[in-house]
Order: structure tokens, then sequence, then C-alpha cells
């Protein structure tokens, strides 16, 4: 099976349309980042606050990463418009990528975490505070093994938007007459790191929303004239 290249219009549409979005979102996040820092540091005092800032810094560098775009895919590489970079340009944007899109949705997943046994506290922060420390390793730790995985076997090549999981020339994986010149072997790694994104955003945040759920409403049961205190502390 041979590969199906782009167009010229459809390799341009590639190369700029994730720029503006990007870029929205870059500026978005410095606004939080500055809000919080700045405008109201006390929030900082607050395992929520403290979440929400650290899910911003790691979207800093993820949508820097696609403002890059093709950008960063080396100089001369067919099918990819405005490419003007280098190997080694093409391996730190795929590095960052792989870094921080893991890092995102585990703050992500995070939040519905500290909601769940903020509530189950009556939001005393001494008695789930731990998880903190936890959650930033995990967050960094996953990305940086996956893409020290990649960059380590030459599976950073241009691919889509820029530079990701990918061998190289692009279309050699399907087309049995052009040679792959760049990258190994690595298993089921890029399985593994789908299904880790589609667990951190979409069944780990309802599991503990829903188990949220039913606790409020055996809690309820329990104690039915009992105010929730805990949710005007989180509006803080």
């Amino acid at each position: 099976m041979t590969t199906a290249y782009p167009t010229t219009a459809q390799q341009r549409g590639m190369a700029y349309a994730p720029m503006p979005f990007a870029l929205v979102s870059f500026f978005s996040s410095s606004f939080v980042i500055y809000h919080i820092l700045f405008q109201e540091p006390q929030k900082r005092k607050r395992l929520y606050h403290r979440l929400v800032l650290a899910m911003n810094f790691a979207l800093l560098p993820l949508s820097a990463s696609f403002v890059w775009s093709t950008l960063a895919v080396p100089e001369g590489t067919p099918y990819f418009s405005g490419a003007m970079g280098t190997v080694n340009t093409c391996t730190a944007q795929g590095f960052i990528s792989v870094v921080f899109v893991l890092a995102v949705p585990t703050y992500y997943g995070s939040l519905a975490l500290q909601a769940f046994l903020g509530l189950k506290n009556n939001y005393n922060e001494d008695k789930y505070r731990w998880i903190e420390i936890p959650v930033h390793i995990i967050a960094y730790l996953i990305g940086s093994v996956n893409a020290i995985i990649i960059a380590a076997t030459d599976n950073f090549n241009p691919n889509g938007s820029g530079c990701w999981y990918a061998k190289a020339p692009w279309g050699c994986e399907s087309d049995p007459n052009i040679p792959c010149e760049r990258g190994g072997d690595t298993g089921d790694l890029i399985t593994v790191m789908g299904l880790t994104l589609v667990f951190l955003y979409f069944i780990f945040p309802p599991l503990v929303v829903i188990s949220l759920y039913f606790w409020m409403k055996k809690k309820q049961k329990d104690s039915p004239r009992r105010g929730n205190i805990g949710m005007s502390i989180i509006r803080e």
C-alpha cells in the first residue's frame, strides 16, 4: 500500500492552522499564571489553585510546540510546508510535546481527585495535601520516560503539523518502496501512550466524579441537614 501525500494546500493547512489556536492557549495560560502569581497570590495557599497553576505552566511549552509547528521540521523535508529546522530541532519539538502532552492531562485528572478528597475531608487540606508531590512526579515522570525512549530510538520525526512519533522519511512505514532511514522499534510504546491519554482525559476524571456522586448521596442520607462547608471554602 502506498502513502497518499498531501497537496500543497493541505501542507499549508497542517502547518499553519494550529498556530492561532496554540497562541490563544499560550496567552490564556500566561494570564492564569499571572493572575494566580501576582493578582491574587493568596490563592496559592490552596491545593486546587496550585494544581491549576502547575497545569498552566505545563500548557505553556506544549502550546509553544504547536506554535513551532513545521518550523522545527528539517529544512528540505518534502510535503512539509514551512520546514526550516534540523534533526535536532525536530527532536526537541517532539520531546517537549510528549513530555507535556502527558503532564497536562495528569494535572487535569488531579483536579478531579483533589475535589473528591476535598469534599470527603470537608476541605481540610492537612488530610490530603500529600497528593501534591506525587502528582508532580507522575505528571513529568511518565512523559519524560516515554520521550527519552522515543528520542533514543530516533523516532522523533516529521509527522502531521510538526515532529512527533514517526519513522522517517514520512510514509516509509506503509510504502514498501521507501526504506526507513530513522526510527527504531519501540514495541507497543505509542499504543500505551495513547491509552494513557484516553485514561487521563476520559476515564479517570469521570470515575472520580461518579465516585464523588455516590459518596455525596450516601452522606446526604446519613446526615441530611449537614451543610456543605467545603464548597464555600473552595470558592475563596
